[in-house]
């Protein structure tokens, strides 16, 4: 039945010719202004490095998308109870598996500032979705797929200098990159452990045009 259920949405994507456009504005292009947020704590998850987006373009698509699934979407609050949006450049797993060893998460804030982590450009691909089973039942979650030199530029960075440092090469891998920005999601974000890759040959969602304007 799971099955059964991910082929019919993979074919209802692929056949269906009606989209829905979604309209953002420009801003989301205009971050340089954002403040630049740094993410550190004791734990495992406390650690990560991203890039500040402007919050109310991303909001705006959100009710946007829960008219057509008919379905409320949750947003990801533990940075901010109100919502934020942003792009993860180094996720908390990859520092505390790999870079920790080598690199505080000061020193990598650091090389992020000297690179210009919110004067980065980002390229506005598309929509994304991924579906995965939770707890038993299948769940959604939506996002935009970015791409970014100035980020993929600050990962390569952050290797070099953990490299130099004697860290494994093999370790942290700069270019396995999935930029996105996180929309919303049924019960939770879903991720690579899902068996979800956010980028246009894995998640593209044909339902939706986007429309920058």
């Amino acid at each position: 039945m799971k099955f059964l259920a991910l082929l019919g949405f993979i074919l209802s994507m692929t056949v269906s010719a009606q989209t829905i456009d979604l309209k953002i504005p420009t801003e989301i292009y205009h971050n340089n202004e954002e403040p630049f947020v740094t993410h550190e704590g004791p734990g495992a998850y406390d650690n990560a490095l991203a890039m500040n987006v402007l919050y109310a373009p991303v909001k705006n698509l959100r009710p946007q998308i829960e008219a057509l699934i008919g379905k409320k979407l949750d947003f990801f609050k533990a940075w901010n109870a109100d919502g934020e949006a942003h792009v993860t450049v180094v996720s908390p797993l990859e520092f505390y598996n790999a870079l920790k060893v080598k690199l505080s998460m000061k020193e990598i804030n650091a090389i992020a500032e000297k690179y210009d982590i919110q004067d980065s450009r980002l390229s506005l691909l598309g929509l994304g979705s991924a579906k995965s089973w939770v707890e038993g039942r299948l769940e959604e979650s939506f996002f935009l797929i970015v791409d970014s030199a100035g980020l993929r530029n600050i990962r390569q960075q952050i290797w070099y200098e953990f490299t130099r440092r004697g860290g494994d090469r093999s370790a942290f891998d700069p270019t396995w990159f999935f930029p996105h920005i996180t929309i919303g999601y049924t019960k939770r974000d879903l991720y690579e452990a899902d068996g979800v890759l956010k980028n246009l040959k894995h998640s593209s969602d044909a339902r939706f045009k986007l429309i920058i304007r």
